[in-house]
This record gives C-alpha cells, sequence and structure tokens, in this order.
C-alpha cells in the first residue's frame, strides 16, 4: 500500500496508512521500514524522514541511502555528506545519491571528486550516476572532462543512444558548454527522444543565437507523439526573441494558449518583453507587463530594463528600476543597469548619484571576469589583469593583434566604455578587456588549426569586443566561442552566430 502511494505521489495517504499502522501498534521490519523512509524522502518532508530513520531497529545501505537524499532535496549539503559517510558498505546507488547531490545543489568539484572516488575504488558508473557528473561538469564549464564522460558513457553496458537518461544529460552538457553541433548529433543519434530531449535541443538551440534551427526542431517534435510543455515553450520563446523573430514569437505566444492549452507563466511573459523590448517597441513591452495576468515578475521588469539601456530609454528605463527596487531595494544588477543607461547617454551627475546610492547600501559592482580551461587547467582574468604568469606573453599578444584589427579597419567603439574618461583612455581601457585577455591566452597556448578557443564571461560580451572577436576569427583563422551571461557567441571567418543581434 505505501509503495502504491510512492509511485502514485499521493503522500498524503501514505501519511495517513502510518498513521494507522501506528496505532494498530504492529512492527515494521526493516523493508517495511526503508518503504515509510522513502515515503517522507519522496514527500520532502526531512523531519518525518529523520523522525523514522531515528526510530528504526536495523538499518541497512537503503536506510542511509534515503537519508542521504532527503537531505539532499533540502540543500543539507554537510549533513547529506556525514550521513554518507557513515554507510559502511556504500553500493552503486549511495555513490550515485552524493555525486547527485553535489550536483544539484551546485557543489560542481566535490560532485566530481565524489564520482573519481567511486571509480577509483572499482565501482562503474551507471546511467544515473553518469547523468549526475555530466551536470556537475556544465556547471564547472569544464568541457574537456565532460568529453572523457562522453567516452565513459560509449563503454557502459547500457550506452547512451538506447538510455534516455545519459543521451539527454549529454545533449544538456553539450549544449551549455559550447558545442550544439556535438548537442545534435547525440540527438540525431538516441533510439527513442522523449520531451526532455526535445526541450534540451529547442533551448540548445537557442541559446546559442540559432532561433532558426530551434523552430525547425521544434516543427519536428510536433510530427511525433511527444507532446510540448511549459519548458517547450520556453525554449521556442527564448529562440524567437534571441533572434529577433517578432511575428513568430507572437504566433507561438497565442498558440501555446489556444492549440496547446498552455498557461502563460512568467518565463513565458519575460521572453515576449525582451522580444518586443529588444526591438525597440517599448511601449508594447511595457503594456504587455501592465496586462500579466499576475504580479509582474522581477524577471520580466529586468527584461524591459535592459531593452532600455539598449535603446536609450531613460523614463521607463527609470520606471522599470523603481519597481524591482521596491521589490528588491538590494538588487545590484538593476543598480548597474540604471548607471550604464545614464553613462550610455552621458548623463555623468546621475551616474554619481547611482554610485552613492550603491555605496550607502554596501553594494558593488560585479567585476568582469573571463575564464578559460587549458589542459585541465582553467585560467581566470579580470579587466587589466596582471597577474597571471604569462602576462607578457599575453599583453605581447594583444599587442599583435591590436595592430592587425587596426590593418583590417577597425576603429574602437568608445562608446562602449561607460565612463566619464578621455579618448585614449578608453581605447586602451578596451583592449584589457577580460575576454581579449582570455582569447590572447588562448592564442598562445593552443595550437593553430586545433579545436575552437572557448571563453566563457560573467557579463554580457561588450559591442567594441564583439566587433573584435569577429575580426580576429577572420584574421588568425581560428572559431571563437565565447559565451556570456545571455547566449552563446560563435565568431566564425569575420562573423557571428548572432547576427550581431543580442
Amino acid at each position: 500500500m505505501l509503495q502504491r502511494c510512492i509511485q502514485n505521489g499521493d503522500h498524503l495517504t501514505g501519511r495517513a496508512h502510518h498513521c494507522a499502522i501506528l496505532k494498530t501498534g504492529n512492527c515494521l521490519d526493516l523493508f517495511a521500514h526503508n518503504v515509510l523512509l522513502n515515503l517522507y524522502v519522496n514527500g520532502k518532508s526531512l523531519t518525518d524522514a529523520r523522525k523514522v530513520f531515528d526510530e528504526m531497529p536495523e538499518r541497512n545501505t537503503i536506510s542511509w541511502t534515503a537519508l542521504v537524499d532527503s537531505y539532499s532535496v533540502s540543500g543539507l549539503v554537510d549533513c547529506a555528506r556525514r550521513a554518507f559517510d557513515g554507510i559502511l558498505c556504500k553500493d552503486m546507488v549511495s555513490w550515485t545519491g552524493m555525486v547527485a547531490c553535489y550536483a544539484e545543489n551546485s557543489c560542481f568539484l566535490e560532485s566530481f571528486q565524489v564520482f573519481s572516488d567511486m571509480r577509483r575504488i572499482g565501482f562503474r558508473p551507471n546511467h544515473f550516476t553518469l547523468a549526475a557528473v555530466l551536470k556537475a561538469c556544465v556547471g564547472l564549464e569544464a568541457f574537456d572532462l565532460a568529453k572523457g564522460l562522453h567516452g565513459c558513457a560509449l563503454k557502459t553496458e547500457t550506452t547512451y543512444d538506447k538510455n534516455t537518461v545519459v543521451g539527454n544529460a549529454l545533449i544538456d552538457m553539450y549544449a551549455k558548454c559550447g558545442s550544439i553541433k556535438d548537442a545534435r548529433l547525440v540527438f540525431n543519434g538516441l533510439t527513442k527522444n522523449d520531451e526532455v530531449s526535445w526541450n534540451a535541443m529547442i533551448s540548445g538551440y537557442s541559446m546559442h543565437g540559432l532561433g532558426g534551427e530551434a523552430l525547425k526542431v521544434f516543427d519536428m517534435m510536433q510530427e511525433t507523439d511527444v507532446r510540448p510543455n511549459q519548458m517547450t515553450f520556453v525554449g521556442v520563446l527564448s529562440a524567437c526573441s534571441n533572434g529577433g523573430l517578432l511575428s513568430k514569437g507572437e504566433a507561438y505566444f497565442k498558440s501555446m494558449i489556444h492549440d496547446h492549452g498552455i498557461e502563460p507563466c512568467v518565463e513565458h511573459y519575460s521572453c515576449m518583453v525582451w522580444l518586443l523590448g529588444r526591438l525597440g517597441h517599448l511601449d508594447r513591452a511595457l503594456k504587455l507587463i501592465k496586462e500579466m495576468p499576475f504580479e509582474p515578475s522581477l524577471m520580466a521588469w529586468r527584461a524591459l530594463l535592459g531593452a532600455c539601456v539598449i535603446h536609450n530609454d531613460v523614463e521607463i528605463g527609470k520606471l522599470c528600476a523603481k519597481h524591482i527596487l521596491e521589490i528588491d531595494p538590494q538588487d545590484e544588477s538593476t543598480h548597474v543597469l540604471l548607471s550604464n543607461m545614464y553613462a550610455r547617454t552621458r548623463r555623468w551627475a546621475n551616474v554619481a548619484t547611482v554610485r552613492r546610492s550603491m555605496k550607502t547600501k554596501g553594494l558593488n559592482k560585479e567585476p568582469g571576469l573571463s575564464w578559460i580551461e587549458n589542459q585541465g587547467t582553467v585560467h581566470y582574468f579580470t579587466v587589466d589583469d596582471a597577474s597571471h604568469p604569462d602576462k607578457k606573453m599575453i599583453y605581447g599578444m594583444l599587442e599583435w593583434l591590436n595592430m592587425k584589427t587596426r590593418q583590417e579597419s577597425y576603429s574602437p567603439d568608445r562608446n562602449a566604455v561607460l565612463r566619464d574618461i578621455e579618448d585614449d583612455q578608453k581605447e586602451r581601457h578596451l583592449w584589457v578587456h577580460s575576454e581579449r585577455l582570455a582569447l590572447a591566452f588562448g592564442l598562445i597556448k593552443t595550437p593553430s588549426g586545433s579545436s575552437p578557443i572557448r571563453i566563457i564571461k560573467n557579463l554580457r560580451i561588450c559591442a567594441d569586443c564583439h566587433a573584435v572577436m569577429k575580426l580576429i576569427s577572420k584574421i588568425v583563422k581560428r572559431d571563437i566561442i565565447v559565451r556570456d551571461m545571455n547566449r552563446f557567441h560563435h565568431f566564425e571567418n569575420g562573423l557571428c552566430s548572432c547576427g550581431d543581434y543580442w
């Protein structure tokens, strides 16, 4: 009876059965106790799960693993680790539970370390273990490690082409690590695609700025027996907003409601706000926010504020910032966007006011940071960074790149520097942006003709760096992939996959 409650997700009925058992005074054996423990773990009731565990006269590996899962769901990673360490005879389920616990709670390095420990003592990962550790690799943005795990998946008894769990994890990993072609190869190789497979492929194309490909995959999905869900349309509408496909975006938004019976949520409305706002339809975007059937979210207001910064609309931008700061006065990104908007319109007094406000509130602007992986080691760079051991070679490479780009008629976009300084200072400031330092390092350390140079940046890439990356990809004949806070940019032979729309 309790097993059926777990399978049906009927935790209230399961609790009622537990109460009935207690009233009869019947003693439960180890198997029944473990079923009861899993009932409360699946119902996310940590207190009840812990109570059952503490009252068990005997425990086995299943009991301890269930406790690890319970702590994991509650985000209590240290407690989960202590429970895991208490398991005397760890089995594959125990190891997988700990790998997944760390990965689900963004402790990506720890997840990979547990996975390595598991393999070192002779355990062979199953498809659930591989799916969990692949998520950790995405969090670490460790593409080389992830590719190694793909090889590991190929050697397992249940290969990814027949196992959708691993296949979906590989699609997600490749898309988020910047190799959308590999993601599509895995997708095409799956024996059966479920809704997770389709959604991962659609979202992957969207984040790579390939809106047309995302919509083609959506069309293919509709020819199968897999029905689109809310996440499907988040990917579809993101593809439209990232590609500036207004008419298609509006059509899909209506179709989602009328043809598929899916009520729009915050994410869907935010996609539409960004789609309208990015194209300059700021009044329409504001109207859509006001017409939402629920309280406008921070996500929607931030989307419109970002569009206002791009289009220099100070009035609507101020309104967006007002709404955001009423909800979250400590929102650092809003202060930064507001300051950038004033700087773009050369309202330096307003910039100073915003910065004073940030100082009063104890807020600091997140510094620009870029990183690149080389031979298993991740190298980090900040603006004007002089801390790297290879700094002389890096800055020498930057000087050479500066000379070569100017020979290609490059002219610095001084408007990309949102500071009140002289033009010559602005030009130098542009050339020491963190992503350029990472690129110079990548060009030095990786041989020509090898795999693409992959750079991650925590903020949005500026217009001048975007232009420079395009030119350099043509000059050095190398593919460059930059993932900023919003999307991927694939620079190849002087062009970018975003079509200069981001």
